[in-house]
C-alpha cells in the first residue's frame, strides 16, 4: 500500500506522481509475516534503537527455531525487502489468532528444512512473464555486476560490513550537507531579497525611481555613470555642486571617486578653494548614507564617507594648472604606478560625467568636464608606453 502524507488533502495529480517516484520504495509499506523477539540491551545499542517510546516494546527479527520469539505480521518499507522467493505457502484468510500465526510459523520452518536453506527466487522474467526488454536488460546489468561483486576479495568477509556502513555513513552525511548548501542558498536569497526591497526603497526616496519603481531623469544620469559611485555623484550634479566650481576644483574633487588607496601620512592640509567643495561632498554623502539606513538598508555612516579619499586633490589641482610629473610625485608618498592608475580612472569618470551632463542638456557642465579631461590627459600619464 501507498504512503498517503496528508490524509484527505487534495493534490495535484501529477505533483503527486513526482513525489512518488522522487520517494521509490520508500513510498510503499508491505505488511510481512515475521518471527521476533524483544530486543535486548546490546541490540537496542547496536540497532540504535533507543528512540523507541516508552512502553512500546522493541523488535528484531529472530531465527524461526527460536522458541522465545513470536510470529507477527509487521509493516515494512518496500525497500527493507531484499528479495523474493518463488516458493508459495498457503495461508489462512485470518492472521490475527496466535495460533494461526503460529502454524505459519511451522509451514516456514517446514519449507527451509525441505529445501536446506536454498530457497529459490523469485525470476521475473520466467515466471512473471515480464516482456519489457528495458526491463530485461537492466536484469542483466544487475546480474553482471552481482558476478562481480562475488568475485572482489572482500566479498563474505567481516571487513565488507565495516566498510560498507562507513560508505552508508557517507553518502548519507554528503546528503545532509547538499541539504545545507541548499538551506544556505535559500536563506541567501532571501537576504538578497529583502536587500533589493531597501535598495528599491532608497532609491524611491532618493528621487531615481517613483512609486511604480519608473527610471526618472535622475536615474537615467546615474546609469551613465560606474566608474565612482553614482548615486553621490548625481546628487551632486543634481544639487548645482559642480556649477560653481572651477574646472580645476571640479577635476580635483572627482579624484577622490577613483582612488582607494591607503597613504602612510595624515590626510593634507587642503585650501580653502578645495576644502569647501569637499565638504559639501562629505555632506551629500551622510545624508546618503542616513537615508540608506531610514530604509533599513544597513550601511556605517563614518565608512561611507571615509570610503571618498581626498589625499590626491591637491596633487591633480596641480597636475590640470601644468605641473610636471616629477613635481606631483614629491607631493606625495603614493607610489608613481598608483598616481597613473588613478589618473587614467579618473579621465574615464569625466568621460562619464560628460555623457551624464548631456543626458540632462547642461551644455556649461559637459564643456567643463570635457575641459577637465583635456587637462589631465598629457604627458608621460597617458603616454601609449612607458618605454620612451
Amino acid at each position: 500500500r501507498k504512503i498517503i502524507k496528508e490524509k484527505g488533502k487534495k493534490s495535484n495529480p501529477r505533483a503527486a506522481e513526482e513525489e512518488l517516484k522522487r520517494q521509490g520504495a520508500d513510498g510503499y509499506i508491505v505488511d510481512v509475516l515475521l518471527h521476533c523477539k524483544r530486543a535486548d540491551s546490546a541490540t537496542l545499542c547496536k540497532l540504535e534503537a533507543m528512540s523507541a517510546t516508552e512502553g512500546e516494546m522493541a523488535i528484531v527479527p529472530c531465527e524461526l527455531s527460536d522458541t522465545s520469539g513470536e510470529t507477527m505480521v509487521v509493516p515494512v518499507l518496500l525497500s527493507c525487502i531484499d528479495r523474493i522467493s518463488s516458493v508459495r505457502v498457503h495461508m489462512p484468510k485470518d492472521l490475527k489468532s496466535a495460533s494461526d500465526r503460529k502454524d505459519m510459523r511451522k509451514r516456514m520452518a517446514e519449507v527451509d528444512k525441505r529445501l536446506k536453506g536454498n530457497i529459490p527466487l523469485l525470476d521475473p522474467i520466467k515466471e512473471m512473464n515480464i516482456k519489457d526488454a528495458e526491463f530485461k536488460t537492466l536484469v542483466q546489468k544487475i546480474g553482471s555486476l552481482e558476478a562481480k561483486l562475488r568475485e572482489h576479495k572482500l566479498f563474505g568477509t567481516a571487513e565488507e560490513a565495516e566498510l560498507f556502513t562507513s560508505y552508508q555513513r557517507k553518502v548519507e552525511m554528503q546528503t545532509q550537507l547538499k541539504d545545507v548548501q541548499r538551506k544556505i542558498i535559500d536563506a541567501q536569497s532571501a537576504v538578497q531579497l529583502d536587500e533589493l526591497k531597501c535598495r528599491k526603497r532608497v532609491l524611491r526616496r532618493l528621487g531615481y525611481t517613483t512609486a511604480e519603481d519608473v527610471i526618472t531623469m535622475k536615474g537615467r544620469v546615474a546609469c551613465e555613470i560606474t566608474s565612482g559611485d553614482e548615486l553621490l555623484l548625481t546628487e551632486l550634479m543634481f544639487h548645482g555642486v559642480f556649477n560653481d566650481l572651477t574646472t580645476e576644483q571640479t577635476v580635483s574633487l572627482l579624484s577622490c571617486f577613483v582612488f582607494q588607496e591607503k597613504t602612510k601620512n595624515e590626510p593634507p592640509q587642503l585650501q580653502d578653494d578645495l576644502a569647501a567643495p569637499l565638504r559639501i561632498m562629505q555632506e551629500s554623502a551622510r545624508k546618503i548614507a542616513q537615508t540608506s539606513n531610514e530604509c533599513k538598508l544597513q550601511m556605517n555612516e563614518e565608512e561611507y564617507v571615509e570610503s571618498f579619499r581626498p589625499e590626491l586633490m591637491d596633487v591633480v589641482n596641480a597636475w590640470c594648472r601644468g605641473a610636471k610629473f616629477s613635481q606631483i610625485c614629491r607631493m606625495t608618498d603614493v607610489f608613481e604606478g598608483s598616481l597613473i592608475r588613478a589618473f587614467r580612472r579618473l579621465e574615464e569618470l569625466l568621460r562619464q560625467m560628460c555623457q551624464a551632463a548631456k543626458a540632462i542638456g547642461n551644455v556649461d557642465l559637459e564643456n567643463k568636464f570635457a575641459d577637465g579631461s583635456v587637462k589631465i590627459k598629457r604627458d608621460i600619464i597617458f603616454a601609449a608606453s612607458l618605454y620612451l
